[in-house]
């Protein structure tokens, strides 16, 4: 009788402090590559042309930030007795806007957890009246006529109807309505 209290006091010991040893948290972080995304600074100003009333609309920056947050517990194929480690996705975004508040909105890129990341973008109030995201989903453009002028890497974003250009050097190059084939907003230089 006393060895089963042994066994059983020895597999409770060991139970305690399998559960109390949490293993390391697990960071993502974004690559050099996605942070360039992230091209402006807190009040820099870049210009889009409302095209459908010849609107030139200066946009700045007024926040930027970068940092990670818990994105939940990380997944193990294994059955485990302790706590599993926590698992922190970097993701950085700037927030723009003009002098009215009319056009709004957040470039953001977020790390995966298979070491890519997310590109998104969301634009708000005057752009279309509501809020709208657009998703990069690994559509690439070496150049890419805008007014006659030609950007070289642009990187597509897609929220239906719409799609967005984007470039790391210039930011938004241009939004254009793809159901109808128009473009509704541009880059000015």
């Amino acid at each position: 009788m006393k060895d089963k209290f042994k066994h059983l006091g020895f597999f409770f010991l060991v139970l305690i402090t399998l559960q109390s040893c949490k293993p390391d948290d697990v960071y993502h972080d974004l690559s050099d590559d996605a942070k360039d995304f992230l091209l402006f600074e807190i009040d820099d100003t870049f210009k889009l042309k409302n095209l459908e009333t010849d609107e030139i609309i200066t946009l700045t920056i007024t926040s930027k930030e970068m940092g990670h947050y818990e994105d939940g517990p990380n997944e193990s194929s294994f059955i485990s007795f302790g706590p599993s480690a926590d698992v922190h996705i970097e993701r950085g975004e700037y927030i723009f806007t003009d002098e009215t508040n009319c056009y709004d909105g957040i470039v953001a890129v977020v790390a995966n957890r298979d070491g890519g990341f997310e590109l998104k973008a969301y634009l708000g109030n005057c752009f279309r009246d509501i809020d709208y995201s657009f998703d990069y989903q690994d559509e690439f453009f070496t150049t890419i006529d805008v007014e006659g002028i030609e950007y070289s890497n642009a990187y597509l974003l897609r929220c239906f109807p719409d799609v967005l250009f984007y470039s790391k050097e210039k930011g938004i190059l241009k939004i254009v309505d793809d159901f109808i084939q128009e473009t509704r907003f541009t880059i000015v230089e």
